[in-house]
């Protein structure tokens, strides 16, 4: 299985939809690679809310390690199999989500509190691979 987000094979035809491809369940556990929260998540704990910089710091650190990750996965794969560029946009908001939802520091960085940072993280695990789904359908086909 990849370890990014399969788009559907592209237009086959000019009246035909998009086919194959990662469904929502694979999306969902897509966006934001393991070995980035593996990264994040204790390092964000043990620097705590008073190293204010180096938690920013950390929190880009992470951002620039997702993408550069999941580029570097993607550019793995055949060129039919490879995440559309909107990807890495809805990966990146997949991260800030999940980077606020994971670390009470973090959320505390934009004001958030625990339950608040709670909603964000749960509305952004189905809400990004649905915009993604939504941006799949809307792209023309290619050629």
């Amino acid at each position: 299985m990849p370890r990014t987000v399969v788009p559907p094979v592209r237009f086959r035809s000019p009246n035909a939809g998009p086919s194959g491809g990662d469904g929502l369940p694979e999306r969902l556990v897509k966006y934001v690679p393991a070995e980035t929260l593996a990264f994040f998540v204790p390092l964000a704990a043990v620097v705590g809310p008073e190293r204010r910089v180096l938690l920013i710091t950390l929190v880009a650190v992470g951002l620039a390690g997702t993408i550069g990750y999941l580029w570097l996965a993607g550019q793995k794969l055949p060129a039919d199999e490879r995440p559309l560029p909107h990807f890495y946009v809805l990966a990146a908001v997949a991260y800030l989500c999940w980077a606020v939802g994971v670390s009470a520091h973090a959320a505390a960085l934009i004001g958030l509190d625990q339950v608040a940072a709670g909603v964000v993280l749960t509305m952004a695990v189905f809400l990004v691979p649905l915009a993604d789904e939504l941006l799949v359908r809307l792209r023309r086909p290619a050629g």
